[in-house]
């Protein structure tokens, strides 16, 4: 028997995830989900944003469950089809970095993460949401926003997460960042790098958020004051340890939402949502307890 005798899943699968490294494997990945006596139907995303789309009409279509092959940008589009209903998600991660994956200890073979579909359970999670778009992981102001937009699709493919840190480098050393002011119930900040994490997992080896949960019904938010080339290094490479918050310029506290906008002028600064950019400022963050289901060991 299936998790919670789910029967019609619909598949949404990215075939350039990963750089199209799991592409020659879906149709096993298929077989493999129809064994357990499903029945599977795939759908592929062809744009940005498509994902959204085909999740939503699953759930309109009445789907038991709709099942995200690939990375965390294509499992982000899913989510948004599929946030605030009862319908679970299955992932499947076949991505670059797959930080929900992690953060969830779904397995990161794709084949054993489509065995939980017949041996895990239902969990339900809290997702945050940036303005209209929701988000698992984080919300990011700023720096990382910046390089998700320079990123080169070639890079990534090529140097997988190790991309991020080559093409971050650069845009955060050259970049200027705007000052932006963080507004919540408990306080306000201001800073030049904001994230705002449901989870303690960012990405590979760093946790800008180490002691984010995605079931305390809270956000936690990391706001670095400074932009100095010194102090910027000292709070990356702290955070590969978890010691950046004892950086002398970051602040750090849990919110439920939180308002955030560019102090003075009109620039631009843009916010990213587990990784794919969002929209830019001036923006409301805010944390919606219990809004997902998903298959978990």
């Amino acid at each position: 028997m299936t998790v919670a005798g789910i029967k019609h899943v619909v598949a949404v699968s990215n075939p350039e995830s990963g750089g199209g490294q799991f592409r020659h494997e879906l149709p096993l990945m298929l077989e493999l989900l129809a064994s357990f006596g499903l029945e599977v139907e795939v759908r592929q995303t062809q744009h940005a944003g498509h994902g959204i789309e085909l999740a939503r009409e699953a759930v309109e279509q009445g789907a038991d469950a709709v099942c995200a092959i690939g990375g965390d940008g294509t499992v982000n589009e899913v989510i948004n089809g599929i946030a605030e209903t009862c319908t679970p998600l299955v992932v499947v991660p076949a991505g670059t970095v797959n930080v929900l994956a992690l953060e969830l200890g779904i397995p990161l073979d794709p084949a054993d993460a489509c065995r939980l579909v017949d041996s895990g359970h239902l969990s339900w999670i809290d997702l945050g949401k940036a303005g209209d778009r929701y988000f698992s992981l984080m919300a990011g102001v700023g720096m990382d926003a910046a390089v998700v937009q320079a990123m080169n699709p070639t890079l990534k493919k090529v140097l997988h997460e190790a991309a991020f840190m080559v093409q971050g480098i650069p845009t955060v050393l050259s970049g200027h960042f705007p000052l932006v002011r963080v507004e919540t119930e408990e306080q306000t900040i201001e800073g030049y790098f904001v994230v705002l994490g449901n989870a303690a997992n960012y990405g590979g080896a760093f946790a800008i958020t180490p002691h984010a949960s995605m079931r305390d019904g809270l956000l936690d938010v990391c706001v670095l004051q400074t932009l100095s080339p010194f102090g910027t290094l000292h709070y990356w490479l702290a955070a590969l340890v978890q010691s950046h918050l004892k950086h002398p310029k970051v602040q750090y506290w849990r919110t439920r939402d939180a308002r955030i906008a560019v102090v003075d002028g009109d620039e631009e600064v843009l916010v990213q949502t587990d990784g794919e950019v969002a929209g830019h400022l001036p923006m409301e963050v805010r944390i919606v307890p219990r809004a997902l289901k998903v298959v978990v060991p």
